[in-house]
């Protein structure tokens, strides 16, 4: 089958190739995937630029937001199986596991979200369980009601922007923050934002004095580089959730802020079913919309050309790479 695999060598460092490699046989409570579609996030950019690499193994194949139909299952596993749209609960997959840039990935079968046969986009569904489910779990974790105000940071993010969604149908007042200007006018044009700034502003005084010096009442940091200016913007006893991290930069917190306002720091990570399942049945009423910026063919210029337009920050939403693509479309 046909793969992209990221390796390391003395000579090139780390480096993404296209590799041929054998059709992968499932174990007993395996399945075989055909992959339609496999998202490339944040996680996979950190990998590729030596970031990230606790429980990486190398040589590897990337990528864990993956989509597909199953073509074989293991032993233990009934035939009646084959011909199924899922997608994958990552776990170990792009880490210790091959995962989902190539034309075929073996997954435990405890790791399968099943779809609807008649589920439009299967290629979108990559972005069920990450981003989106995600994104659903970090709003909940914010704990807001009808006409809060939340602050997203990477608003323009896989993470961010569907969690403004998912907010923003709560009745939220979404502000976002980028970091592109870009972006900006794109997303000041979406439904969902109330306002969007660039983090070069002063954002913290313009929301007081949007919100009546009342503030924000939750923060969703996706980067990791915002986290002393979002406390700012809190409301006593408001919620900055943790949930991305794009550099490996420690972030400076004055404790003091934190105890005498009695903000509350929580991190979220991963989804429940019950976020999967409600995220699923929006995506079907057309209450959620996967946002992908492009998709893009199997092969190892596709994985370097996305890595490059991520970071330089021109992405909104996310680049999907699928086995089944002649061109980017």
């Amino acid at each position: 089958m046909k793969a992209v695999i990221l390796q390391f060598s003395e000579k090139e460092g780390l480096s993404l190739n296209d590799i041929s490699l054998d059709d992968p046989k499932p174990e007993v409570e395996e399945v075989i995937l055909q992959v339609s579609a496999c998202g490339f996030s944040y996680h996979d950019a950190l990998i590729i630029n030596g970031t990230l690499n606790r429980g990486v193994s190398l040589p590897r194949v990337l990528g864990h937001e993956i989509s597909g139909v199953i073509v074989d299952v293991g032993s233990k596993l009934s035939k009646k199986l084959i011909g199924s749209k899922v997608v994958v609960i990552p776990k170990d997959l792009g880490h210790r596991q091959n995962g989902g840039f190539a034309e075929f990935t073996s997954v435990p079968f405890s790791s399968l979200i099943f779809l609807p046969p008649d589920y439009d986009s299967i290629e979108k569904a990559c972005l069920l369980f990450s981003p989106i489910s995600v994104a659903a779990k970090a709003v909940k974790t914010c704990q807001l009601v009808k006409d809060n105000w939340l602050i997203i940071s990477g608003a323009s993010g896989g993470l961010g922007i569907h969690a403004a969604q998912i907010a923003a149908a709560k009745g939220v007042k979404v502000i976002g923050i980028t970091s592109s200007e870009k972006k900006l006018k794109f997303l000041q044009k979406m439904p969902w934002f109330f306002a969007v700034f660039m983090e070069t502003e002063p954002y913290e005084e313009i929301l007081f004095a949007m919100t009546d010096d009342h503030g924000i009442d939750a923060a969703i940091e996706t980067t990791s580089m915002s986290i002393e200016r979002l406390l700012n913007t809190l409301t006593p006893k408001g919620r900055l959730v943790l949930s991305g991290q794009i550099s490996s930069s420690k972030s400076p917190i004055v404790p003091a802020e934190v105890i005498f306002r009695e903000l509350q720091i929580i991190g979220s990570l991963g989804a429940s079913l019950p976020e999967i399942d409600e995220c699923l049945n929006a995506i079907k009423k057309g209450a959620i919309e996967p946002i992908v910026d492009r998709i893009s063919p199997l092969s190892a210029h596709s994985l370097e050309t996305a890595f490059t337009r991520m970071t330089n920050r021109e992405v909104v939403g996310r680049i999907l790479i699928s086995p089944l693509a002649s061109s980017s479309v």
